[in-house]
């Protein structure tokens, strides 16, 4: 992991592009896997829903690793987008329609994640 934090020690469009592309999979990760226990555990999906939703899951926990920052800095940034990608899981999955406050409250997320893992230091 040293050498990724030393490829990517300035902001790059190499290094911006990775790190939002790290932050998307691990969304669909997360999302996923606990859409399919949810699956599993409250409409009575088969086990097979919840053995593949785990496997995800631990899937989801190794993709941060990957990014050029420390832990809690990750973690925190990596909220905002996890917001946003539940929004948009729901309209492409589950076919609901945000409403006005979904929307704010998510440009606001991902305006703080930006903050949070892009400036300065």
């Amino acid at each position: 992991m040293v050498k990724a934090a030393l490829i990517f020690s300035d902001l790059t469009p190499f290094f911006v592009l990775t790190s939002i592309a790290l932050f998307f999979v691990a969304a669909i990760a997360e999302i996923g896997g606990g859409y399919m226990v949810w699956k599993w555990l409250r409409e009575r999906k088969g086990v097979l829903f919840g053995i593949l939703g785990g496997i995800v899951l631990f899937v989801y926990g190794v993709i941060p690793t990957f990014q050029p920052a420390q832990f809690g800095r990750v973690y925190a940034a990596y909220g905002g987008i996890f917001i946003i990608s539940s929004i948009l899981w729901g309209m492409l999955v589950d076919r609901k329609k945000p409403d006005r406050y979904e929307v704010i409250g998510s440009v606001i997320a991902v305006m703080g994640a930006v903050i949070i893992f892009y400036a300065p230091r």
